[in-house]
């Protein structure tokens, strides 16, 4: 069965997101993408919520024809372009970005794990996240959480059920961020 990943950037205070969405305040270096890419390879689909799909979609396929981009980035571009996008909304009703699956609600989610292939990554996508979370639907979490204190904003942990985790990893950066990785079960 395939585990549902979250990957997630978090304020000290507890927020992934300011009040108005706003991602600015993440602190982000070549070793936190190298990290984040050892999950990624492991990884056999994307998950999106509306907004976060939106933003990969605004982006990524850009990279792969910009000049300049980075050979990181190019990887990554790559990946993204083959791999299957599970993205879920209720108002999103067509995609025209290669390997895009719809889906209308958070139960879906369940048949999804079922199916073979390796595990599902929910980037970001704190509202489906929430969802996600209530439904106890998340085997694993990458936290990083960030050296900012943001007072307000999008909450990462709402609505989640009462479950025990275990820390499977973690890793400090220099620029103050620090990775945790908790798997369900204790």
């Amino acid at each position: 069965m395939r585990k549902l990943i979250s990957l997630m950037h978090v304020s000290l205070d507890g927020f992934c997101a300011g009040p108005k969405g706003e991602m600015n305040w993440i602190a982000l270096n070549e070793d936190i993408f190298a990290d984040v890419e050892t999950l990624v390879e492991r990884s056999g689909a994307a998950v999106y919520g509306r907004t976060t799909y939106g933003m990969m979609r605004g982006y990524w396929p850009t990279v792969l024809t910009r000049p300049g981009s980075s050979a990181r980035e190019m990887r990554h571009a790559q990946w993204v372009e083959k791999i299957e996008k599970h993205t879920f909304s209720r108002t999103l009703h067509s995609s025209d970005w290669n390997n895009v699956h719809l889906h209308k609600g958070a139960e879906a989610i369940y048949a999804l794990k079922q199916q073979p292939g390796g595990d599902l990554l929910i980037f970001g996508s704190p509202g489906l996240t929430h969802a996600f979370l209530a439904m106890d639907a998340i085997d694993e979490f990458w936290i990083n959480f960030n050296p900012t204190l943001l007072g307000q904003g999008i909450r990462f942990l709402d609505d989640a059920v009462r479950t025990n985790l275990t820390l499977m990893g973690q890793k400090i950066f220099e620029n103050g961020v620090i990775r945790l990785n908790y798997v369900k079960g204790a």
